[in-house]
């Protein structure tokens, strides 16, 4: 079966990671095509065996964008069409796909909340994302939610019939992140954040919080990535007189190794994340996680039992519930962190592939 699934830009990404993992996973055929020219996502592809084809297409000229697509799609024979991004040409080469070749499988993703893939506070042209993105799901033969909170949103927000709707979670790739036992009688706690600096992320709140906390001579926060947010978060750093306790570490490829130095893993999403790979990573390498009670965060984490949950945007429980970690026995801590581990065996990139590999097969009734 020769299934190709289509990428917008060509920058390395939570989405495109995934994407990678299943190609080198998958019992079908599988050609990553990116329409833009952009990155270098299709070199590392490409070092991992990967087939990947770069189109270098048209941001503006829409027709000539879909036109290569199609023309793709008729030299590969393909049997099934996935979209991953929410972008409108991903869409729009969607529904004009199934119009051409009827006989395709065409599966659009949702990897956010409907109103983030819709852009809701954006309000020009907020009709037109609707409206493409509402008719592309609908007209799609099924669709992949990443979590309960992800379709839920689907049914409240763009009115998807829920019988197309599948939840499939992302995966992580557990043995690039295996279980390290930490030293938990350490005097100093070593907080870390992996992802991209924006302000949807939370890691302002996290901040505000190790302003807050009893001590914060205890903690230690490192922060890898980097992002449009960047400066603002350096700058309230300094504001908040917590520059001695937070490190800004860039871009880092070396995410799991910076995981196993690391005894709490902080996630404080302002939006409702549609899912959290860097929380299964995270958990499966033995971090604490402290996440918001948000999105998709409560299926990842059961509060207590795996990890915590507190209230979105709530830096004060956030550093009421970092004091009560300090507080805890070496014995508590490891007893979370294992049970983390075992949590994220459920979302492991085995799973994940054999899903969407099913899914990918199921015959669509005409």
């Amino acid at each position: 079966m020769k299934v190709i699934t289509l990428l917008t830009a060509g920058h390395i990404g939570g989405i495109e990671t995934l994407c990678m993992d299943y190609a080198v996973h998958s019992r079908h055929d599988n050609l990553m095509l990116i329409l833009w020219g952009d990155g270098h996502v299709d070199e590392l592809m490409i070092e991992r065996g990967i087939r990947v084809m770069n189109l270098h297409a048209s941001r503006r000229n829409v027709p000539e964008t879909v036109k290569k697509v199609m023309q793709v799609i008729r030299d590969e024979k393909a049997d099934v069409l996935i979209a991953q991004h929410e972008a409108a040409m991903s869409h729009l080469c969607l529904m004009r796909a199934k119009k051409l070749f009827p006989r395709i499988h065409t599966i659009a993703y949702a990897q956010l909340n409907a109103v983030d893939m819709i852009r809701a506070d954006e309000k020009r042209r907020l009709w037109l994302r609707k409206a493409v993105l509402g008719t592309s799901l609908k007209k799609a033969d099924d669709v992949v939610a990443i979590s309960q909170s992800v379709k839920r949103s689907l049914l409240d927000v763009l009115d998807v019939p829920e019988e197309k709707i599948s939840i499939i979670y992302n995966g992580t790739d557990l043995a690039v992140f295996p279980y390290v036992t930490r030293d938990h009688a350490s005097d100093v706690l070593e907080l870390i954040y992996t992802g991209r600096l924006i302000p949807e992320k939370g890691v302002q709140i996290t901040l505000k919080a190790l302003s807050e906390v009893s001590d914060r001579l205890r903690f230690h926060f490192r922060i890898a990535g980097d992002g449009p947010y960047a400066e603002e978060l350096k700058r309230l750093t300094d504001e908040l007189g917590v520059s001695d306790v937070v490190e800004f570490l860039g871009s880092r490829s070396d995410v799991p190794e910076l995981l196993k130095m690391a005894d709490v893993f902080v996630h404080m999403p302002v939006w409702a994340e549609g899912f959290g790979i860097s929380v299964t990573e995270a958990m499966s390498s033995g971090c604490m996680c402290i996440c918001a009670n948000n999105g998709a965060m409560p299926e990842l984490i059961t509060d207590g039992r795996d990890g915590y949950l507190v209230g979105r945007e709530d830096h004060a429980a956030l550093a009421r519930r970092l004091d009560a970690i300090c507080l805890m026995s070496a014995e508590e801590k490891e007893a979370i962190a294992l049970a983390a581990h075992e949590r994220a065996k459920e979302f492991s990139i085995e799973r994940f592939v054999r899903d969407l590999d099913d899914l990918a097969e199921r015959v669509v009734v005409k």
